[in-house]
């Protein structure tokens, strides 16, 4: 699997540098989905729908592809 290093900007990896998988061509996908993860302790028999956390390709900055946060329409400001 051949990878680049990725920054992601604002959410919940803000800061992260992590390895994002390139297509056959090399190039960065345009969306990284990151699936929230954790335990499910509640009292509800079952459990919440799993939340993924979108970013969008923004920029590059040296050799490093940056990925910016996209606020789910629930958390959208006006």
């Amino acid at each position: 699997m051949a990878a680049v290093e990725a920054w992601f900007m604002g959410g919940p990896v803000d800061g992260r540098l992590m390895p994002v998988e390139v297509a056959a061509d090399g190039s960065p996908p345009a969306v990284v989905e990151l699936p929230q993860t954790g335990f499910y302790i509640g009292a509800s028999d079952v459990a919440a729908p799993a939340v993924e956390h979108v970013y969008f390709l923004a920029d590059r900055l040296d050799d490093t592809e940056v990925y910016q946060y996209q606020q789910p329409p629930s958390e959208a400001r006006d």
